[in-house]
């Protein structure tokens, strides 16, 4: 009851306070107006561009927007953001004059933020929504109500402020020393003075002010803090290395050099009659068949068996940074080009090879199925529990890929993770090529030398990577950092390889070898985790 009256007085207090006309504030209003236009016009100048951009990596997307008749609707609102623009910034500007004609001017132009921002927040629902029922991905991801309101927000956010912004302007407005600046009437309070007075002691009723507190806490939790926090953080699970220490042999592999045949002479008689024309050494392709005789030949016995798969020299197997509640997973990068999930489907690319990596080399726990993230997410994972791995594949262009998340990338890469790229078709091998010069400008792809320790253990490639399908090249290609291959491109698909029977046109010799050359750089990825950790933990 005493709060009560303590506030009423307030209010009372106030009412009898003498107006005095403050220009400096009148200011404040006119160029915040006018700061107001140019957010408008801002958004209608570069909304279309940003759009446009948008849908030419998802074209599905862009298809129903035609077929549901979206597409005049989200042109006309970016037009009515710029004639908002222009209108409020012409008050603005003629709002500097302080008479009574720009104070209504400007207060008219104002009213038309609130139509126009709830317009566009609720076509953007719309939009969002039914792209959610119609079952379409959006840059390669899969739409769920969590992951539309969050795109919802992401997208409505600026408005919201902009009519939050437009508000504050009407309280200045109606304030008395502002209005008095404009009209140069004095009087008693106005409206806008209640409200801030309001603001300042919490309002007038403490029952009304602790609802009013709890109402507004709560949707500011609900509609920006847990948006923000699921889009800042994301959802990762901390990648859990095999501890313990581990020794490989590689299969033996011993060098069978050719027998050389012995020369052949043509002998001539100085007398003979018969001409003999010599053939040209071109002809004969003498350098192809030189270059074929003098290449060593290799078998490669028996793996051998003095040590599991790890490091630090036991037989334990495992790594020494790593966790005794482990699990072996398979995590590929998503983007939006077509293809990139290429293998997650009942062809089980993915847990096939997982599952051999694991039983071969003496794993117990591994992922039962594939998991995919976007690149951004890599910077959520803890500095001593990321990827030792990530896994990049398609069969077209791989789209656009913004520039933070090349950075991102780029930094996983140079922290101690590997990128290991797979062309699927020549297309995605030219698109990779590109993407992977922006992010490493400073970098070049160079091919691996078939000696190279990639190719040693656990299973020896004496010849380098197999080609395969070679949609790109017949060569495997890296990029080195500090004399660590931090990313390996290979241009023939080994993931078809990893393919059940039935999804793929495959040898048993193919399939080996293909599951051999991933378990090479799963080994070199997870050695190479495992330094980068025991550094970081120092």
């Amino acid at each position: 009851m005493t709060e009560a009256v303590v506030n009423n007085s307030s209010q009372e207090a106030i009412d009898e306070i003498p107006t005095r006309p403050s220009a400096l504030k009148a200011t404040v209003v006119s160029v915040a107006a006018l700061m107001l236009g140019g957010l408008a016009v801002f958004f209608w100048r570069f909304g279309p561009g940003a759009l446009e951009a948008f849908l030419d990596t998802n074209a599905a997307v862009e298809i129903h927007l035609e077929r549901e008749r979206y597409e005049k609707p989200v042109g006309l609102i970016f037009n009515v953001f710029g004639l908002l623009g222009v209108i409020c910034g012409a008050a603005g500007a003629f709002s500097l004059l302080r008479n009574v004609l720009s104070y209504q001017l400007l207060r008219a132009a104002l009213l038309l933020v609130y139509p126009v921002m709830l317009g566009y927040i609720g076509l953007v629902w719309l939009v969002v929504f039914s792209l959610l029922g119609a079952d379409i991905e959006i840059n390669g991801e899969k739409q769920d109500r969590a992951l539309a309101t969050l795109r919802w927000w992401s997208l409505c956010w600026p408005v919201l402020a902009m009519g939050l912004y437009a508000f504050w302007l009407h309280v200045m407005l109606a304030s008395r020393s502002v209005h008095a600046a404009f009209t140069r009437r004095v009087g008693g309070a106005m409206s806008g003075d209640r409200v801030l007075e309001d603001w300042r002691t919490h309002g007038r009723d403490p029952r009304a002010r602790k609802s009013f507190y709890g109402s507004f806490t709560t949707h500011i939790v609900i509609l920006i803090i847990i948006p923000l926090l699921l889009q800042e953080r994301g959802c990762v699970e901390a990648y859990r290395v095999p501890q313990g220490s581990g020794n490989p042999v590689a299969a033996l592999v011993k060098v069978v050099k050719p027998k050389k045949k012995p020369k052949k002479k043509l002998t001539l008689r100085n007398n003979s009659s018969i001409l003999f024309d010599i053939p040209d050494l071109d002809d004969l392709e003498v350098d192809k068949q030189m270059e074929e005789m003098t290449q060593a030949r290799y078998e490669a016995s028996v793996l051998a068996k003095a040590g599991k798969m790890g490091k630090g020299g036991g037989k334990k197997g495992g790594w020494p940074e790593g966790s005794e509640n482990y699990k072996i997973r398979f995590i590929r990068l998503k983007h939006s080009g077509a293809g990139w999930d290429d293998g997650m489907d009942d062809s089980d690319a993915d847990i096939n090879f997982i599952r051999y990596f694991a039983q071969s080399q003496g794993f117990k726990n591994f992922s039962q199925k594939g998991e995919s993230h976007g690149i951004a997410l890599l910077n959520r994972y803890p500095e001593d529990a990321f990827p030792p791995f990530v896994y990049l594949t398609g069969d077209s262009n791989m789209g656009r890929v913004s520039s933070n998340e090349k950075k991102i990338l780029r930094e996983y890469c140079l922290g101690g993770g590997m990128l290991i790229a797979d062309a699927g078709s020549r297309n995605f091998g030219q698109s990779f090529r590109r993407f992977i010069r922006d992010v490493f400008p400073d970098k070049q792809l160079l091919d691996i030398a078939d000696d190279d320790m990639l190719y040693q253990l656990p299973y020896g490639f004496p010849n380098g990577a197999p080609a395969f399908w070679h949609h790109d090249g017949r060569r495997a290609q890296g990029i080195k950092h500090e004399g660590r291959w931090i990313v390996f491109y290979h241009p023939g698909d080994m993931n078809d390889a990893w393919k059940s029977p039935g999804y793929s046109d495959v040898t048993p010799e193919m399939k080996d070898a293909a599951m051999h050359l991933g378990i090479n750089l799963v080994y070199y990825a997870y050695n190479q985790w495992n330094d980068a950790v025991a550094r970081k933990r120092k």
